[in-house]
């Protein structure tokens, strides 16, 4: 497991501990679990968006595609 995935894990342990624990009278507070929460979810998309890329380059060097109708 290299670097980013263990800061990608801990960061959405500190979006749960934010959430379960947000003050909803400071505004800071809000804005940070709000913009932690934005940054998070770009990045799991950007994952899976990579990922699938790198599937498809694995079904196409495999010939796996071949074997349905």
């Amino acid at each position: 497991m290299n670097l980013f995935t263990k800061i990608y894990r801990f960061s959405w342990l500190i979006f749960l501990i934010l959430l379960f624990f947000l003050d909803r009278d400071n505004l800071y507070w809000v804005i940070a679990t709000i913009l932690l929460l934005v940054v998070l979810s770009s990045i799991a998309v950007l994952r899976s968006f990579e990922s699938m890329r790198e599937w498809r380059k694995y079904i196409e060097e495999e010939s796996l595609n071949d074997n349905f109708p």
